[in-house]
């Protein structure tokens, strides 16, 4: 996913003025079901804006549904920290959410 612009931009979705985003899907996955039989879902998302100081930010979602209801974890850093070691302690949180 590639974005460019130019010119004033109107505020979106909670953006101010003249900021400009995107994102970026680097990984996706669903994972076997667990012992309930709930299949977990992984995403990894880089988005960046126009006029970030932290160069992106990677998030890291997992989610799954139970009793009909949604339950999301999402992580995130900033990819200076994220390649400063961040990531090993997001990661290690994404793989231990598990909805009893």
């Amino acid at each position: 996913l590639c974005q460019t612009g130019q010119g004033e931009t109107e505020s979106e979705g909670g953006f101010a003025p003249g900021r400009v985003s995107s994102a970026s899907l680097l990984e996706a996955s669903a994972s076997e079901k667990d012992k309930a039989g709930k299949t977990y879902y992984e995403y990894e998302v880089l988005s960046r804006t126009a006029d970030g100081n932290e160069g992106g930010r990677h998030q890291l979602i997992k989610a799954t549904v139970s009793g009909g209801n949604l339950y999301l974890l999402k992580a995130q850093a900033g990819d200076k920290r994220w390649f400063s070691g961040a990531n090993k302690d997001l990661l290690g949180s994404l793989k231990s959410f598990i909805v009893a």
